[in-house]
């Protein structure tokens, strides 16, 4: 499993993530509030290619969001759980795992990850 993001696979990410309900972060902090700031952090010196940015997304439980962490090795993008859960994914496009991540889950959780939406 990959565990990196190049800010070519990470623009990407973001120009994905922000047309749909999801949201996304940098490594252990708090959401971006536009794709602009998102692109802006990615072109950065801050941005850490070995510590990719967080799909953020609401969950079953209502009032609560979690994450997980999103890499793409150039064939294949990976979501991986660093949490409680630890669940992980792959697809070959970013939709793909993502819908995949939700499908490890159990549905009646209460920490079940809302439905991937597009814009």
């Amino acid at each position: 499993m990959s565990n990196t993001l190049s800010r070519s696979a990470a623009k990407q990410l973001i120009e994905f993530i922000f047309n749909s309900n999801y949201k996304m972060s940098p490594f252990g902090e708090g959401v971006f509030n536009s794709k602009e700031e998102a692109l802006s952090f990615v072109n950065s010196a801050k941005y850490d290619e070995n510590e990719p940015l967080n799909v953020v997304f609401d969950c079953k439980k209502g009032n609560y969001w979690d994450g997980a962490q999103m890499s793409f090795d150039g064939v294949l993008w990976y979501m991986e759980d660093h949490g409680m859960g630890g669940k992980c994914s792959d697809g070959k496009t970013i939709q793909e795992a993502l819908v995949n991540f939700r499908l490890k889950h159990d549905p009646s959780c209460q920490y079940y990850p809302e439905e991937l939406k597009l814009k």
